[in-house]
């Protein structure tokens, strides 16, 4: 049966995490059952402009007595990012979710890596907090370009039950180093699952990493949408047997296999 619902959500805290990206917290009165990798679309206007909701990963959910309170991490990137960013506390937003294929965690064997890469962190965050409720062992490297980019370090060093490796491109914090790059000079042999979201680069770069370790990694892709739900066909990535798939029905999450090299 299909979990989505489209329902109203109530914007109750919004905090500045950078000078681009803040947290949304947000109240729903219907459950969300959203899984890690899953997200959800956001309308924040009643009128046509702007007319498409926009994606965003799911960065973590708490039930509440009825419904659920949900958090986003949010870039300001254009307009609706803008108005998110002002959006007055007590506002409603429309909210259509959960939707698209998360991680399987219950597939990561007993000590899995994360990976993120700037405002990549979301659906990482996702799966580290609930890793930690299963009581399962990991480690998580996260990179950005530079130090204000690194969102809630302090909160994933509480929830990672390994090591949290921290890098920026520019090295105003951690070592100078692509966080691939990092990966690669501090892999470890018991690494038994591989879960990234990041920019295509990066994620690139961790399927042959993958590869080469013979590791099984899943990899969530940002690619654009503006339905959601596979219709408009505007976020096809083509997969290794040469068909192609909407990421937003299919993924976002994949296996780093199902993927054409390159996609």
């Amino acid at each position: 049966m299909d979990a989505r619902v489209d329902q109203k959500a109530v914007l109750v805290a919004r905090s500045q995490l950078s000078p681009r990206c803040f947290a949304l917290d947000l109240v729903c009165p219907r459950p969300l059952p959203a899984q890690p990798g899953q997200f959800v679309m956001v309308g924040v206007s009643a009128t046509s402009d702007p007319l498409l909701r926009r994606p965003f990963s799911v960065a973590g959910v708490m039930p509440t007595e009825n419904g659920a309170q949900f958090q986003l991490l949010v870039k300001e990137v254009g307009k609706v990012t803008a108005m998110l960013r002002h959006l007055p506390l007590g506002s409603e937003v429309g909210v259509l979710g959960p939707l698209g294929r998360g991680f399987s965690l219950d597939s990561c064997g007993p000590h899995p890596v994360l990976v993120a890469g700037g405002i990549g962190l979301p659906p990482v965050l996702f799966a580290a907090r609930q890793l930690q409720k299963q009581g399962v062992s990991f480690d998580l490297f996260y990179g950005a370009a530079s130090e204000p980019e690194l969102l809630l370090r302090s909160e994933i060093q509480k929830v990672v039950s390994g090591d949290a490796v921290f890098c920026t491109d520019d090295g105003s914090f951690g070592e100078s180093v692509f966080v691939t790059d990092l990966l690669r000079k501090r892999w470890k042999s018991r690494y038994s699952h591989l879960l990234a979201c990041g920019p295509n680069p990066m994620l690139h770069a961790v399927a042959r990493l993958a590869r080469e370790k013979g590791v099984a990694a899943e990899l969530s892709l940002e690619e654009p949408m503006a339905c959601g739900v596979g219709v408009c066909l505007g976020c096809v990535v083509k997969l290794a047997d040469g068909t192609y798939a909407p990421s937003c029905q299919k993924g976002p999450v994949f296996r780093a296999s199902e993927l054409a090299e390159g996609w």
